[in-house]
């Protein structure tokens, strides 16, 4: 992750994430998720949008939209959530100082474990 508020992409995610029962929108599932980390998180992101995305597998702008990349919803949720805390952090923290990884740690348990398998595979 760069301090500028993006999740780089990888291949190491493993478990593909099951979207609700019933779900015939993924990506509206995926915004729902985001929805209720914002509450959890006490941050109202602007907008929230899913759309395709290259090189990343999240974004946060300082106008307060979060972009989560399409093919996230094929990821594991365990993998989503670290995503999606880690952008909306960003809409209280701009940085990855001591508070916002003490934040990660307390939302998302072994996100580190995440960043490590990222960082391992994007060489």
């Amino acid at each position: 992750m760069n301090a500028g508020g993006a999740a780089y992409r990888d291949s190491g995610t493993r478990r593909r994430a099951q979207p609700r029962k019933g779900s015939l929108y993924p990506a509206q599932e995926l915004k729902r998720r985001a929805m209720a980390w914002a509450v959890t998180l006490r941050v109202n992101p602007k907008v929230i949008r899913v759309q395709g995305m290259r090189r990343k597998w999240g974004s946060c702008s300082s106008a307060g939209t979060i972009t989560l990349a399409s093919d996230l919803v094929d990821k594991d949720e365990r993998f989503q959530d670290h995503v999606i805390v880690h952008e909306l952090l960003h809409l209280r923290f701009s940085t990855h100082g001591k508070m916002f990884k003490a934040l990660m740690s307390a939302h998302v348990p072994g996100w580190r474990r995440w960043e490590v398998a990222r960082r391992g595979n994007t060489d």
